[in-house]
């Protein structure tokens, strides 16, 4: 943790910075109970807790080396703290600050003339690379979400509606101990060519498709895995779009590998689709990082411009969507390779 901490003070050339939110401090801990701040100042750490939960933080940090500070205001004891060690500046990263907590930190900083420096992306840099424990949850929140999606398949049939498979899933996810990384998106029929459907009452018929966009955490790491199905028949035009999208997929799993621009991966998806006929209804980016929260950096974008980096997580999800008709959309988390991919995810396509 403290290795980590000093490598972004160092970038940022500070002596303090304070984390507020349990996507952040959990990544920099492990602690994955909200509740508490850290703060960091020189080579000092600080855990400013509530005396709610005053036991529980001695107890997970036990004999480390940090100061707890179980208090009724955090921001003031923040205060308190710069102030004893002379600090006149203090790094913050607004993004997950709620405003109430932002602007009474900012006033009492203020007050004793502390700079308030704000950075969004102060821990991408770190979160972007996956290390061994982190690629270890990755790798079962991936298996999980796969093995949900096969029991789901196998029991898709009509009368079911999309409510009903949404809470499968998350019993499903229940009785593997673990929780959904996002809301399930079950979409069947016309629904499926709305990329962001909100599951309804609508019930699968005969011949139906159904998309499954499902995505689980496990140990604060998430998995994303989209399927599309048909049940029984399948026309020759939802064949085609079917084959259109997984043949750019498999185009971008194919060749995708370190040292690659981020770009690489999207013009390469989107190129298919495009000479296919279908360049207007491949309407989102190909895919993203995935990591302690559902999309994190890179973005597969058409404008992106950094590289693919060994042991960063990502989708890739190619989609076609035909307003009034259905949608396709394939979807799998990969970890990228010095000389190609793992794909993480395993559910029958």
């Amino acid at each position: 943790m403290k290795e980590k901490i000093l490598k972004i003070l160092d970038k940022y050339q500070t002596d303090s910075i304070l984390f507020t939110n349990v996507k952040e401090t959990s990544y920099l801990t492990g602690a994955e109970f909200d509740g508490f701040w850290l703060l960091n100042v020189k080579d000092k750490t600080h855990i400013i807790c509530s005396k709610m939960i005053e036991n529980q933080i001695r107890e997970y940090f036990g004999k480390q080396d940090i100061r707890i500070h179980a208090e009724s205001s955090l921001y003031k004891t923040v205060t308190k703290i710069l102030k004893q060690d002379k600090i006149n500046a203090l790094l913050i990263n607004p993004k997950y600050m709620n405003a109430a907590d932002f602007i009474l930190i900012n006033e009492n900083l203020s007050h004793e003339k502390i700079n308030l420096i704000k950075k969004i992306d102060i821990l991408d840099s770190l979160r972007i690379i996956k290390s061994t424990v982190e690629i270890e949850n990755l790798k079962k929140a991936c298996q999980t979400v796969s093995e949900v999606c096969n029991t789901v398949k196998r029991e898709l049939k009509p009368g079911l509606s999309e409510i009903d498979i949404h809470y499968r899933v998350i019993e499903l996810f229940a009785k593997n101990r673990v929780t959904e990384s996002f809301t399930p998106i079950i979409a069947s029929g016309t629904n499926s060519a709305n990329p962001h459907h909100r599951s309804s009452n609508r019930k699968i018929t005969e011949n139906d498709i159904v998309m499954m966009d499902i995505g689980c955490m496990y140990n604060g790491y998430c998995s994303d895995l989209t399927r599309t199905y048909f049940l029984d028949k399948i026309n020759n035009k939802q064949k085609r779009i079917w084959d259109i999208v997984k043949s750019s997929q498999n185009a971008v799993l194919k060749e995708i590998k370190a040292g690659l621009p981020v770009s690489w991966a999207d013009k390469t998806a989107r190129d298919i689709i495009e000479a296919a006929g279908y360049k207007d209804k491949f309407i989102h980016t190909t895919g993203h990082g995935v990591g302690i929260e559902i999309h994190e950096m890179p973005s597969l974008a058409p404008n992106a411009e950094s590289i693919f980096l060994t042991y960063m997580a990502v989708t890739v999800e190619p989609g076609i969507y035909i307003e009034g008709e259905f949608g396709v959309r394939i979807e799998d988390t990969i970890l990228i390779k010095e000389n190609g991919c793992e794909v993480l995810t395993s559910a029958v396509y």
